[in-house]
């Protein structure tokens, strides 16, 4: 049970609930201090407005009857400056009953307080010369809250409107009660919430999970299902499902390369076998146990050669193969190698033919460049009519670029052989026979040292049997 939870806990299900109730719940605190804010603002700015237009109200009312309040005279309506101004602003106090203390001075002389000032005998001043000012004040007698005031100073009236911010004060307060409640409600949802998508979203990894636990080399053929969805799902499927044909291809060949070599192998090991035991069975002159030796010999050649190119083909499949490329003028290069090959093409009745306009110097590796001249001259020998040349040339292609071609006449090859020429193992049928037919290594062994030069070989036959291999460097 244990290693259970400590597996969902590890979980990327669990993980994923986590990161989503805490992200609801960051959003969820910020849209509430938004909110806070905005409405503190929006009350505080109502409450000044309401103040500031009361203030003017109350102005308007004295300063219309023009009365003389410094100077005032009791008479048989108004005992005091205090009824006369009240009865003035009794409709703008009567528009707003938030205005809760309400103080009318008049040059140095107060004449009107609302009765809370009066009985506290307090006296809202304020020494501002501005015309009109909102301000925030304290006093304990009159309020445990803060006071919120209007004050407008204007032909010798200075008139303050105020009102304690209570009503803000526990508006905001049973906001916040209110969002301290509902918060842990939302976290809860949105635990639940996170957990239910995470796993609903995660379903379909799981189906390519278990999928992929049954995928073995043997059943390659298989697909993970969900890739025709165009989604981050679907995408993974489709990369797995590429993956593994990738995969099957990669097994296929090794398959291939491995039925390959062991035939490629086994047909010299049988004729050094059957003339050894041919040998050890029978009686033969000395002269005919040289015959054996020398076959022998020209097999286990043979096989030093299928196998110095299977070591090649695998390390270049590996990467380990290194070019140490140094500047080398091709025309002597080619000439050498030539000279080396002179005896075998004497042997077949060929003539070979050195053609260039000029010295061409190119960056190589030599070492790993001799494979190639060497295998497509002893190619272009080998599948040349006897008593024919073959033409070896050198030249530019362009200020950068430079070519080596090799024509010969002999066997036709189809266009739709061209590719499959360079490819492990292909041989021609026509080419399938002891005396000419190779691995089928040779010209892979050349198109993959072609290539690390950053260069590329093609061929070009034309139904006479005119065949000519371009490497171009």
């Amino acid at each position: 049970m244990y290693d259970r939870v400590k597996l969902f806990i590890k979980s990327t299900r669990f993980k994923t609930a986590i990161w989503y109730s805490l992200v609801f719940l960051i959003l969820e605190i910020v849209i509430g201090s938004v909110i806070y804010f905005y409405l503190r603002s929006s009350l505080y700015e109502q409450l000044d407005l309401s103040l500031t237009r009361q203030s003017e109200l109350i102005y308007h009312f004295v300063n219309e009857k023009s009365i003389d309040l410094y100077e005032f005279t009791p008479d048989s309506i108004y005992s005091s400056p205090d009824e006369l101004v009240y009865d003035l602003a009794f409709e703008a106090v009567a528009l707003n009953p938030n205005n809760t203390f309400i103080q009318v001075r008049f040059k140095d002389k107060i004449i009107f307080q609302t009765e809370n000032l009066r009985s506290f005998h307090t006296y809202l001043s304020d020494s501002s010369s501005e015309a009109q000012i909102i301000k925030t004040f304290t006093n304990k007698n009159l309020s445990t809250h803060e006071i919120r005031a209007a004050v407008l100073n204007k032909n010798g009236y200075q008139i303050i409107t105020a009102f304690p911010v209570i009503l803000i004060n526990d508006a905001l307060n049973s906001l916040t009660d209110l969002y301290i409640l509902i918060a842990p409600v939302f976290f809860l949802i949105s635990i639940i919430g996170g957990t239910l998508i995470s796993i609903k979203s995660l379903s379909r990894i799981d189906s390519i999970i278990d999928r992929t636990k049954y995928i073995t080399a043997r059943n390659l053929d298989e697909k993970i299902s969900g890739d025709e969805f165009d989604d981050e799902y679907g995408r993974l499927a489709k990369t797995m499902n590429e993956m593994i044909i990738r995969i099957k291809k990669s097994i296929d060949y090794m398959n291939q390369f491995s039925i390959s070599a062991a035939h490629e192998l086994k047909t010299p090991l049988t004729i050094l076998r059957g003339e050894i035991e041919l040998a050890l069975r029978s009686k033969i002159t000395p002269e005919e146990y040289r015959e054996v030796l020398q076959s022998n010999l020209d097999e286990t050649l043979r096989l030093i050669k299928i196998v110095d190119k299977l070591f090649f083909i695998s390390k270049t499949d590996h990467s380990l193969i290194k070019i140490n490329k140094e500047k080398t003028e091709l025309n002597s290069f080619i000439l050498n190698v030539i000279e080396s090959m002179k005896t075998y093409a004497e042997y077949r009745k060929i003539k070979l033919n050195f053609l260039f306009e000029e010295k061409i110097y190119a960056e190589i590796d030599t070492g790993l460049m001799n494979q190639v001249l060497y295998n497509l001259i002893e190619n272009a020998i080998k599948f040349t009519d006897k008593d024919k040349e073959v033409d070896i040339r050198l030249g530019k292609i362009n200020s950068k670029k430079s070519f080596i071609s090799f024509t010969n006449k002999g066997e036709y090859i189809p266009p739709d052989l061209h590719k499959k020429i360079f490819e492990r193992f292909f041989r021609m049928e026509s080419s399938r026979n002891r005396n000419t037919g190779g691995a089928g290594l040779g010209l892979s062994v050349v198109k993959s040292i072609v290539e690390m030069h950053g260069g590329e070989v093609d061929v070009e036959s034309k139904p006479d049997g005119l065949t000519t291999f371009t490497v171009k460097i």
